[in-house]
């Protein structure tokens, strides 16, 4: 089952890109995971692979497909904005887990409540697991509980089970199909 939240935001970030880059850039927030799955992965019981954009996309993508998505394409595409809430808990890091009071949720029981954190270090981003059950892992590397790793756009994460590629804005508009 998709989160609703995440489906709303892709195809927020969709209408975003027809605007051109100055006004995505403008409207986006300064980072964001995706989550590819093909439509007959869409049934996350059904055991299907995630697929993620990352510098090879034709070996993860359905054959003839290059890297615009279109709304006609039959890849389900998932946008989590990493941004804030409001009145949040830990004010300087952006939380990620499978409950409501995370700043980014990820409805899938292979993810923790509180399951893995990002922020912003200067003009970098780190990642660290949160001490989470099922694990977190940045470019296959299992990461190491509360230790804080590098983020650079377009790295590979897995968080449970699930799959994610992280974005900066300017590589999330070309990622879509923006020029």
């Amino acid at each position: 089952m998709c989160d609703i939240l995440a489906v709303d935001a892709a195809a927020h970030y969709r209408q975003l890109v027809q605007l051109g880059r100055e006004e995505f850039l403008a409207a986006a927030a300064p980072a964001a995971l995706v989550r590819y799955r093909t439509e007959s992965s869409a049934d996350v019981m059904s055991g299907a692979t995630t697929l993620s954009l990352d510098d090879d996309v034709e070996a993860t993508m359905p054959s003839g497909r290059d890297w615009g998505i279109s709304p006609a394409d039959d890849v389900d595409l998932e946008v989590y904005p990493l941004t804030k809430k409001p009145q949040a808990s830990f004010p300087d890091r952006i939380t990620i887990g499978r409950t409501g009071n995370n700043d980014v949720v990820i409805a899938d029981s292979s993810v923790s409540r509180l399951h893995a954190y990002v922020r912003r270090d200067g003009g970098a981003w780190v990642l660290a697991d949160a001490g989470s059950k099922n694990g977190s892992w940045l470019r296959g590397q299992l990461l190491e509980a509360r230790r804080e790793k590098p983020l650079a756009s377009r790295a590979l994460l897995k968080l449970g089970e699930i799959e994610l590629t992280f974005f900066l804005a300017d590589d999330l508009f070309a990622a879509l199909g923006g020029t």
